[in-house]
């Protein structure tokens, strides 16, 4: 296929890639913050033109002069992710640009996909960010090498970016042999060999994969897998797992926070924290009412993304995480708002009888540090699954291909006693070896870390 370079369109993007890439060294909060403004209602006098946002706005009796800046959002309805479903596709994007939008969907981890449109400039200015994000540890576009473990599929946000959107769009006019992209479904060993002879400085991908390879290495697989940073995004990675693969690799594991809608939404800083990009997206956390959470304390993600045409991403909770935001900033002195912690999806919690949520981002840490204290690899798979408030199965498939001698019946006792110390002893934990694991109800192929019949949301 023969690429049509688009003058205007690089012209555009070269001028963002200038303004944008040296933002945060180069001003502080205060300047972010107006430019965040302008992007705002920018941002708004366009969703004004999309049916979906002008209906719900109507309908909220909200007209586009009762929204003078960024701290008159809270004005604005949620859009949820029924909203985008029942909308698409004619009134998610203004009619008169359908034509020369761009077909998206997400990776469906919170139940089925969803579809939206964006453009190639929304694209190109995701890319950015993303190289801003890895500029912070030396990373160059143009030089570094760099492998990316993602979902190349057909409309994903990865595969947009990277295989035949943006990045098509440069390779006419700059070499971009330095960046690899694997698919995360590829053989473990197979994709582990394609890395070593790549021999990446810099290594990003899901936490599975990058658990899996860690253990391939321990067993001599992967001698030129020496990355100077690892990144892991798209899920959380417990403590555990992140220790598991800095021991092995000799290097630091970062976590990149994002999504396909929202783009990059913050990432790890060489401090610890977690640095939201406030220049391009603007956070907030509600309860299940829409009502606004103050920072310090958990609530549903409410993500506003400040740049881009296509389908706008305003108040959007689609994401369907937990979050906590953070007050203050960070001593690294990068001008940016925090993340506290990203709990994980909302439908991966567990509730206890008094009615207490467990986050996911908990549930994960069990089997991490059980394996990490008793220094084995034995699980291959795990689910959590919640029948009812009172009773709970844990499926562990075993890792045939383990090295160690820790014994399966004293590790799924051990595994037992932490899962019903987390939930403190209020539940009976059943935890079981098996071939399978359970599939989600008309969808066999989804097969969820954690798998619950209790509608989380009557509960927070």
């Amino acid at each position: 296929m023969v690429t049509i370079i688009n003058p205007l369109l690089i012209g555009k993007v070269a001028k963002h890639y200038l303004s944008d890439i040296n933002r945060f060294e180069t001003k502080g909060f205060e300047y972010i913050n107006k430019y965040r403004n302008k992007l705002f209602l920018r941002l708004i006098k366009y969703a004004f033109t999309v049916p979906m946002y002008k209906n719900k706005y109507s309908e909220a009796g909200i007209s586009i002069d009762d929204i003078k800046n960024l701290s008159d959002i809270e004005k604005l309805p949620i859009i949820t992710r029924e909203d985008f479903i029942n909308n698409f596709p004619s009134k998610v994007i203004p009619s008169n640009i359908l034509k020369k939008s761009v077909l998206m969907n997400t990776s469906g981890s919170t139940r089925n996909p969803l579809f939206y449109y964006t453009d190639q400039f929304t694209l190109m200015k995701t890319l950015i960010v993303y190289v801003r994000e890895l500029r912070e540890f030396g990373f160059q576009w143009n030089h570094s090498k760099l492998t990316i473990i993602a979902n190349f599929y057909s409309g994903t946000g990865p595969t947009s970016y990277f295989d035949s959107g943006a990045i098509p769009t440069l390779k006419p006019l700059i070499s971009l042999d330095n960046i690899q992209l694997i698919n995360a479904d590829d053989d473990l060993k197979k994709m582990i060999k394609s890395i070593d002879n790549f021999k990446p400085e810099f290594l990003t991908g899901f936490p599975g994969p990058l658990r899996h390879m860690a253990l391939l290495k321990k067993q001599g697989f992967g001698k030129n897998v020496n990355p100077k940073y690892i990144f892991s995004s798209g899920g959380i990675i417990d403590k555990y797992d992140k220790l598991e693969i800095e021991e092995v690799f000799g290097v630091k594991v970062y976590d990149l926070y994002g999504s396909t809608e929202a783009g990059p939404i913050s990432f790890e800083c060489k401090k610890g924290n977690f640095h939201i990009n406030s220049d391009y997206v603007h956070l907030e956390t509600v309860d299940k009412k829409g009502n606004k959470i103050k920072k310090g304390k958990p609530g549903i993600l409410a993500l506003t993304r400040l740049y881009g045409k296509g389908t706008p991403i305003i108040r959007y909770t689609g994401m369907e995480d937990f979050v906590t935001l953070k007050e203050g900033f960070c001593k690294c002195q990068i001008p940016t708002e925090l993340i506290g912690r990203v709990h994980g999806r909302i439908k991966e919690s567990v509730v206890l009888p008094n009615k207490k949520v467990i986050f996911a981002h908990s549930l994960k840490m069990v089997p991490g540090k059980v394996m990490y204290d008793l220094k084995t690899n034995i699980i291959y798979k795990i689910q959590v699954v919640q029948e009812k408030l009172d009773k709970i199965e844990v499926l562990v498939i075993i890792n045939k291909k383990r090295k160690d001698s820790v014994s399966i019946k004293n590790f799924l006792d051990e595994l037992k006693n932490s899962y019903e110390k987390l939930f403190e002893n209020k539940i009976d934990v059943n935890v079981k070896d098996v071939n399978k694991l359970k599939s989600e109800e008309g969808n066999s192929e989804s097969k969820p870390g954690v798998l619950s019949k209790i509608d989380v949301y009557t509960y927070i």
